[in-house]
């Protein structure tokens, strides 16, 4: 019985970590991964778990509503983003994307990623916004 209550216990552990984990948990250790995990949060309007890959300096200094308007705002109206190219430059890095917009439209910019404390995330120094 305590033997079966141990194990019950551990396997409930188990659960509630593996359920917690966050975008910020799943690997951070690459742009390109990063970049994937933002963009699809974007496509899905998961504004909460993009801000997640947000530079922490930034979202910190600028508060998490600065940041949830920032990725609402910039994800208007997007139906999907497609990566061209990847470049990392030591502790930097510069993806070319473009964007496929719900009204058919479409916009070739850039994404800045910087390293920070060994984790990348996104710099939120771009715009997604469609160019009138």
């Amino acid at each position: 019985m305590r033997n079966r209550f141990f194990l019950i216990s551990g396997m409930m552990v188990l659960v509630f970590i593996f359920s917690s984990c966050s975008p910020q948990t799943i690997n951070n250790n690459n742009p390109e991964m990063v970049l994937k995990h933002f963009i699809k949060d974007v496509e899905n309007d998961n504004f909460d778990d993009a801000i997640k890959f947000l530079n922490p300096d930034t979202v910190s200094s600028r508060g998490k509503i600065w940041a949830r308007r920032w990725v609402k705002l910039n994800s208007y109206n997007i139906k999907s983003i497609k990566v061209e190219d990847i470049r990392v430059l030591g502790g930097t890095a510069h993806a070319k994307v473009e964007i496929f917009y719900k009204d058919g439209k479409t916009k070739d910019t850039a994404i800045d990623l910087i390293k920070n404390n060994g984790t990348w995330y996104i710099s939120p120094s771009f715009s997604f916004k469609e160019e009138k």
